[in-house]
């Protein structure tokens, strides 16, 4: 596939999923953020590159990935069609507690369950719009 399509699939790809990680086999910092994001249980979509990607596309792809983003390593992850970076930043987001707030999810103000930003929660009460600290957005 020519360097043009790819790059169309790839930006395809990164501004239709919520959450989207490029990984590679056998990479402990793919793997670590992965672990995180699945005992969030947060839904994302993984593309493991010589895994999903053929062996003949790897190289373009690595080489949208770095003209996108700057970012030569693994695991390179995308939120909301944003570039959030790697493992690090990552775990600097859910360490800040920035990570549903970047992802858009809420406090309810009734309950105080996390919500994806609908106008109503579980508990069948108005969601306010607060980071995780309880401040109004």
């Amino acid at each position: 596939m020519d360097y043009y399509n790819m790059m169309k699939i790839v930006k395809e790809e990164i501004e239709k999923n919520e959450i989207l990680i490029f990984t590679k086999k056998g990479c402990g910092y793919c793997d670590k953020s992965l672990h995180l994001l699945n005992s969030l249980n947060l839904k994302y979509k993984k593309i493991e590159l010589k895994g999903v990607v053929s062996s003949d596309n790897v190289e373009t792809v690595e080489f949208i990935l770095h003209s996108l983003t700057g970012q030569r390593t693994v695991p390179n992850i995308f939120i909301r069609g944003k570039h959030m970076g790697g493992c690090t930043e990552l775990f600097e987001l859910y360490n800040n507690k920035q990570l549903f707030v970047t992802l858009g999810y809420s406090n309810c103000g009734y309950c105080n369950k996390l919500q994806s930003r609908e106008k109503i929660c579980d508990c069948l009460h108005t969601i306010k719009y607060t980071d995780e600290w309880g401040k109004d957005l």
